[in-house]
This record gives structure tokens, C-alpha cells and sequence, in this order.
């Protein structure tokens, strides 16, 4: 008995990890597929590192975006969800 009362500090930290930091994440990573999976033709978009383009093409796990000066291609998931 005298041991669990010892650990229970550190269990109470764990759940309060837990609660306050890996929920949100797993919902903003879950949100962040919604999105990913819903692109579609002509929707705007930024990506991780800042670059505002048009989407024009979809594959499988990689987008082509319109920008200022052509087309680059990047993965899904370096598509920031806003």
C-alpha cells in the first residue's frame, strides 16, 4: 500500500500528460487528415514551409501546386492545415 502511495505523484503527472498534451495532438492530426483527404481541384493551400499555391493535380500521396513562377509537386502530409 505504502508503494503505490509513493507512485501516485507520479501517476497523477502521467494522466496530466496525457490529457493536456497527447488528445489535442491526436485531434489536430486527425483534423489535419480530414483535410489532407477532402483537396480538391482549385482549392488554395499553404504548405508547411510558407508557400501559398493552387492545387491542379492529386495523386496518391502527392499534390501539384500553381505558384507565381510554375508548378512544384510536394507529399500530402507537407500540406499545413490552417
Amino acid at each position: 500500500m505504502n508503494e503505490i502511495i509513493t507512485l501516485l505523484p507520479l501517476i497523477t503527472v502521467f494522466i496530466i500528460f496525457y490529457v493536456i498534451l497527447y488528445i489535442p495532438q491526436r485531434r489536430r492530426q486527425k483534423k489535419h487528415k480530414e483535410y489532407v483527404e477532402n483537396l480538391k481541384i482549385g482549392d488554395n493551400v499553404i504548405t508547411d514551409s510558407g508557400i501559398f499555391g493552387r492545387v491542379v493535380n492529386i495523386k496518391e500521396d502527392k499534390v501539384t501546386l500553381v505558384v507565381k513562377k510554375g508548378e512544384i509537386e510536394i507529399l500530402k502530409s507537407n500540406i499545413s492545415f490552417k
